[in-house]
């Protein structure tokens, strides 16, 4: 079971103030990356039909709850990454904004499980919620790595199923 010990930390990284968990360790090590990827991997009977990869540090571990659950994956990318006609939203983050965009091909009438590494304000994930929504997901759900409760993030997501691996 993957604890906070997992994770190095960073104070006033990127910003003065934000202290910043790395998941560095977890990717050094094949017994914690594997544990991590089970961990984000609802269980079985859960509807899932695709898994949306969050920019950046998502990403990392989305493809691999993917192949795990057999579904598609899309991403979810910061602005001016990705062609085409994509949804856009601003997600406002704990140090600042960030716009994203999202291919909505596919989207429509799947239940859609969203993978990032951090649930912090829950501003990122909204964002992300909104668009999955707008191109018609019948349902959308989270599963994070690491969630910070002191920041409220769970409050912003009251109405859909949230899961983290740790807690602090």
């Amino acid at each position: 079971m993957l604890t906070i010990d997992d994770f190095d930390t960073y104070p006033d990284f990127p910003v003065a103030g934000i202290l910043f968990y790395d998941i560095g360790p977890i990717l050094r090590d094949p017994d914690l990356f594997s544990m991590a990827c089970q961990d984000l991997t609802p269980a079985a009977g859960t509807p899932v039909d695709m898994i949306a990869g969050v920019d950046a540090r998502g990403f990392i571990f989305a493809p691999v709850v993917a192949q795990r659950l057999h579904v598609g994956l899309t991403m979810v990318r910061k602005e001016g990454k990705m062609p085409g006609n994509l949804l856009t939203a601003t997600a406002s983050i704990e140090y600042g904004a960030a716009s994203l965009t999202l291919n909505p091909k596919g989207l429509a009438g799947k239940d859609v499980l969203v993978v990032d590494d951090v649930l912090a304000t829950g501003g990122t994930a909204r964002a992300v919620a909104q668009m999955l929504e707008e191109a018609g997901a019948a349902s959308v759900s989270f599963s994070f790595l690491l969630e910070l409760t002191a920041l409220g993030g769970r409050r912003a997501l009251e109405e859909y199923e949230v899961s983290s691996v740790v807690v602090l």
